[in-house]
């Protein structure tokens, strides 16, 4: 009887320590501007890049890794080839300044079944860097409460290999030459809510499908939103400012439930709205 019971007392406490324990493989790094490359990324000592402090964190772990982002400073560019969490706290930053092939800010190239999430992040190409964040690759993204500007070509340029979801919240994409957000390939998805897309050539380019603009404005550039392919659903939202508010082209369809407002442009709508059931 003694026997089994302190068996049983052993396999009670194994089981708590298991239901209490992190995940096994989680892991987090740290960066700073004081940050040093001898540094293992911790918080006592943290490194001075996201791409040392994601080869860091990916050589424990494949996915579900974090790293967080202590004071403000400039921590790019990064490539991102599995899942991760960047948790900028809305001073961490990425300036990418040189123009030409790859010299994009972000590059997400990760496995199918591979979740990113940046937030919090001021990502700055200088009037020539090629793109803010290009998604090649992916099982899903989030880009949250960012602010992404300046870049020669896209802000945000969604052209995944294989379909992929998309959500870009609560975030500014400015002053691009091309558009502020790209969608070039098939997704499982795509999902635009509360975005500010001011000043671009285009504020929202949509090649292929679904896509839902919601809560959201597109302002000041020479389209708002221009539709060549796909399904898009267009809700509470705002266009205005721009030379052409809503270009619908090719074979697009953009569903308008009815209550945005299209107004104040050169041309409100180029094409034709397909008005949107709420039901």
């Amino acid at each position: 009887m003694r026997k089994t019971a302190l068996l049983v007392t052993a396999l009670a406490i194994a089981l708590a320590g298991m239901m209490h324990a992190g995940p096994a493989n989680a892991q987090r790094g740290f960066v700073s501007g004081g940050g040093s490359d001898s540094n293992p990324c911790t918080v006592a000592s943290p490194c001075p890049s996201f791409q040392q402090a994601f080869n860091t964190v990916t050589a424990v772990t494949t996915s579900g890794g974090e790293i967080d982002v202590l004071d403000p400073a400039g921590y790019g560019p990064l490539t991102i080839t599995h899942g991760i969490s960047i948790q900028g706290h809305g001073f961490g930053g990425i300036t990418q300044a040189t123009s030409g092939p790859g010299t994009n800010a972000i590059t997400i190239n990760a496995g199918t079944s591979d979740a990113i999430t940046l937030n919090g992040l001021l990502i700055d190409g200088a009037d020539t860097g090629s793109t803010g964040i290009i998604v090649e690759a992916a099982g899903s993204v989030q880009i949250l409460n960012c602010v992404i500007r300046h870049f020669a070509i896209q802000g945000i340029n969604y052209v995944s290999s294989s379909p992929a979801t998309l959500l870009v919240s609560d975030t500014i994409v400015s002053d691009n030459s091309g558009a502020g957000v790209f969608i070039g390939s098939q997704t499982n998805g795509v999902t635009l809510s509360g975005i500010w897309a001011n000043n671009n050539y285009y504020g929202v380019y949509v090649d292929a499908g679904p896509v839902l603009i919601t809560n959201s404005v597109l302002s000041n550039s020479v389209t708002g939103l221009t539709t060549n392919s796909g399904a898009t659903w267009l809700a509470k939202t705002v266009v205005s400012g721009n030379g052409t508010g809503v270009n619908v082209a090719g074979g697009a369809t953009v569903n308008s439930y009815g209550n945005n407002a299209i107004n104040g442009n050169t041309t409100g709508v180029s094409g034709s709205l397909t008005p949107a059931s709420t039901r």
